[in-house]
């Protein structure tokens, strides 16, 4: 099947299965998915470096603090008399610290050793887990959110702006042992404004990265579809001037065999009596019905239009067929024998069968331009399935690596490489095969296996 005839049947399929347009529905949200998982990866991760930061800020304003006023050695036993007084220096500092809301400074138990709410002094609050991983060395940041027992009061002094809890661990000296937390509420609203407009210019740049290269993949896929469309339209039109060429070789091949019988006649016509001469006639009328049988069938095949299928007699098609190149046959030395079985009707189109078998009984007598054997057997094969027509001859035979049957190829000095294509096409349709062999002692074995009827 050439490439047009391909794209043609497979043109409805492609209708239904618009390539671009689900490449750009695909494209579209595989952009969208990555563009916001970027960008929200790059806002969170922004976020959190940021925070982080400011609360390392202010565990290092801390430290210094501690370092200065030597405060970590009061944290061991914050009840005693000479603790109060350097752990309340401490407190004012941390109360102290840039837009705290409140802070609570807890001991290593986890009870609330100071706060900016003296009702929360001397209070645990269970289940607060950021608490222990702080008691534990981290640096643990929470905004936004409130509803913990220790928020009581929050909500109403924090209103709709947001807010910072970060717990800040107290190490000792040697930094081997957290000896208490600082817990601070603040509210940086430049550190958040200045985060706000970072994150918008980061999802806006997402959009518009993602936006170009949208448009850009989109383009390529448009400029694709009308270079493949013009691609096709060329093919297409190649491929018909092609079948054209085709068609007319065909034509030119067919009726080369009716014409010389038609000449022969004429010739022999010329020089016999009166019954001689309406014998000659008679195979004339004969050659050009043919011719027309033939070129009617040749126009359905390149229609691709079903055939016409009836019960046809193998053996009587056969018989028509030798009679037709008998007197062919007999000029060049060609022996005729026919070995005909009982056989079952195949379901085909006379015409076309009988054009077939006549291109393989041509090709047989070209073979043998000295003369030789030409030998017609039929019989059932596949247990009564399928009826088999060999036509073995004893001429040149097949050369070596031959590719007869492709488009084109012969190799005869004036072959159009047409009729067995043409053979193999028509045995095709009539869902049989056609196979090639050389045979033992030279020559060649043609087999056509058609199925029965029956």
């Amino acid at each position: 099947m050439s490439i047009a005839s391909r794209f043609l049947l497979l043109k409805p399929r492609w209708r239904g299965f618009d390539v671009l347009h689900w490449f750009a529905v695909l494209t579209l949200l595989c952009i969208v998915v990555f563009g916001v998982g970027t960008a929200t990866f790059l806002s969170g991760f922004l976020t959190r470096q940021m925070l982080e930061h400011d609360a390392e800020i202010s565990a290092q304003y801390l430290e210094s603090i501690m370092v200065a006023d030597r405060t970590r050695a009061y944290f061991g036993n914050p009840t005693a008399d000479e603790s109060r007084l350097p752990l309340e220096i401490f407190f004012n500092h941390v109360s102290n610290l840039p837009n705290v809301l409140r802070a609570n400074v807890f001991a290593r138990d986890g009870s609330v050793l100071w706060s900016s709410n003296p009702a929360m002094i001397g209070r645990r609050f269970a289940g607060n887990h950021h608490l222990d991983q702080a008691l534990a060395g981290r640096l643990v940041i929470e905004t936004g959110t409130a509803g913990k027992a220790e928020h009581e009061d929050l909500d109403a002094r924090v209103g709709s702006r947001r807010f910072i809890e970060a717990y800040i661990p107290v190490w000792d000296d040697d930094r081997q042992q957290v000896i208490g937390v600082v817990e601070v509420y603040r509210l940086p609203d430049a550190l958040f404004q200045w985060l706000d407009r970072t994150i918008s210019l980061v999802w806006i740049a997402a959009f518009l990265m993602a936006a170009l290269l949208y448009a850009s993949l989109l383009w390529i896929g448009l400029r694709a579809r009308r270079v493949i469309g013009e691609q096709q339209r060329v093919i297409v039109e190649s491929e018909s001037l092609a079948a054209i060429g085709a068609v007319a070789s065909a034509v030119a091949h067919g009726i080369r065999n009716p014409l010389a019988s038609i000449r022969s006649s004429a010739e022999l016509a010329a020089t016999e009596d009166a019954e001689g001469t309406a014998a000659c006639l008679a195979d004339i009328e004969r050659e050009a019905d043919r011719m027309d049988a033939w070129v009617r069938d040749l126009l359905l095949q390149a229609r691709r239009e079903p055939l016409a299928k009836e019960p046809v007699d193998v053996n009587q098609l056969i018989e028509e067929c030798t009679r037709t190149f008998a007197a062919r046959a007999a000029r060049q030395g060609v022996t005729v024998a026919t070995d005909l079985a009982a056989v079952p009707a195949v379901r085909g189109e006379p015409a076309a069968l009988g054009q077939a078998i006549e291109n393989l009984l041509a090709n047989a007598i070209e073979a043998m331009p000295e003369g030789g054997d030409l030998r017609l057997h039929t019989g059932l094969v596949a247990g009564g399935r399928e009826i088999e027509v060999t036509i073995a001859d004893t001429g040149v035979g097949l050369p070596a690596g031959s590719k007869a049957g492709s488009l084109f190829y012969s190799t005869k000095a004036r072959g159009t490489g047409l009729g067995l294509l043409l053979t193999r096409r028509i045995v095709e349709r009539h869902d049989g095969r056609l196979t090639l062999s050389p045979r033992r002692g030279g020559g060649t074995s043609a087999v056509i296996r058609l199925p029965s009827a029956a």
